[in-house]
């Protein structure tokens, strides 16, 4: 890797295996991977350190894998990620036997998945949004648009923050807001960047996104806003695709 590093062999090794996470990262980048907010999960973190120390990869191939199924990446997708790990590494190829192991985490992670809530952070995912969507459109009838009765409130993590850290904060503001919206309101992953509420209009409302924004988000550098539904179903569902979408890092 050709990585110079001083102090203890622990400070060596975590500094070379952050090096190696950010390597792997920009080649994941380079050969597609997208959108770069939903790259990093823990078990990048456990591959990358098992690369450097030189031990047996298998087991966190298996869990690489899994977690890649388990946030709705293709089989491919993965593959393709793991190739840049080992283009990193300087391998000519990905040995067989690992690539077996992702596949086979892959595999074992999409059986194990709970389609409903992402399983990192505990949120609601964005499948399980377009069908409470699909439901609240349904529901109204002809005098009684869903813009009057619910509304999407989004909550955005402020770009270029480290994705490790971004994560973190995920996770933290899943639990807080699920404190914070108590009603029965539907609290959904976009992205790793980006979560949403579909909430019931209330006199209260506005006070709570005031609170959100000013009491909590502004410490985890989130940004809040709401968002009137559009006219009709598919231009939400439309909506809810492009507004999952993190910013472009230069």
């Amino acid at each position: 890797m050709g990585i110079e590093v001083e102090g203890s062999e622990l400070v060596k090794r975590i500094i070379s295996s952050r090096r190696l996470r950010e390597l792997w990262c920009l080649r994941s980048r380079e050969t597609g991977w997208d959108p770069p907010d939903d790259w990093w999960t823990p078990a990048v973190e456990s591959l990358c350190a098992a690369a450097f120390e030189g031990t047996d990869m298998s087991a966190a191939c298996v869990r690489f894998g899994q977690a890649r199924a388990r946030s709705g990446t293709s089989i491919g997708a993965a593959l393709t990620d793991f190739a840049a790990l080992t283009d990193v590494l300087g391998w000519s190829a990905p040995p067989l036997d690992l690539v077996t192991s992702v596949a086979e985490g892959w595999v074992d992670g999409g059986r194990s998945r709970d389609d409903c809530q992402d399983p990192l952070t505990g949120l609601a995912t964005t499948a399980y949004l377009r069908t409470r969507l699909g439901e609240v459109y349904r529901g109204s009838g002809p005098e009684a648009h869903p813009s009057a009765t619910h509304v999407l409130i989004l909550v955005a993590l402020a770009s270029g923050i480290d994705p490790w850290r971004r994560t973190a904060r995920l996770i933290v503001l899943g639990h807080e807001l699920r404190q914070v919206f108590t009603q029965g309101e539907s609290i959904a992953l976009l992205s790793r960047g980006r979560i949403a509420v579909l909430a019931p209009l209330s006199p209260h409302l506005d006070e709570r996104v005031r609170r959100l924004r000013d009491e909590l988000c502004l410490g985890h550098e989130a940004d809040v806003w709401t968002v009137a539904l559009p006219d009709d179903l598919d231009h939400a569902l439309t909506f809810l695709n492009e507004v999952g979408k993190p910013p472009m890092s230069a």
